[in-house]
């Protein structure tokens, strides 16, 4: 399998769900599409090359930082752990759409936290969770 074909697929691919995320949030199948074919299949991706590489897991990998960066030099688990940041960021935005929808808060709010969310993931939750507690606790509708 060539690893560096498979990153630049899924580097390219998870881009077409942001920008549905970005443009065409309210769109009734942005959700269906990002969370299927964006989410899941991904997933997918990220499990077969778990699985394809059990064989040679152990839990020990993850007990220290330089152990976690053996595993890192090989070039699946890094691909893997590639997808499974670009599987989770996406979550985490189709999350934040459906919620800042929710709580009819402005998708401008959107345009600056999805970006955010997709280059550092944890700090634009981080924003998305400050804006939300604002929202709910000192804004009334």
């Amino acid at each position: 399998m060539n690893y560096s074909v498979v990153f630049l697929f899924c580097n390219q691919f998870v881009l077409l769900g942001w920008l549905l995320l970005l443009v065409l949030p309210r769109w009734k199948y942005t959700m269906r599409i990002v969370t299927i074919a964006g989410v899941f299949l991904l997933s997918i991706c990220y499990s077969f090359l778990i699985v394809y590489g059990l064989n040679n897991f152990d839990l020990n990998s993850f007990s220290t930082l330089q152990n976690v960066q053996h595993l890192f030099e090989n070039e699946r688990a890094l691909l893997a752990g590639w997808i499974h940041y670009l599987a989770f960021d996406l979550y985490m935005g189709v999350q934040i759409v459906k919620q800042t929808q929710e709580l009819k808060i402005s998708h401008l709010y959107n345009l600056f936290l999805l970006p955010v969310t997709f280059l550092f993931g944890p700090i634009g939750f981080v924003l998305f969770f400050l804006i939300k507690t604002y929202k709910q606790n000192y804004v009334s509708d």
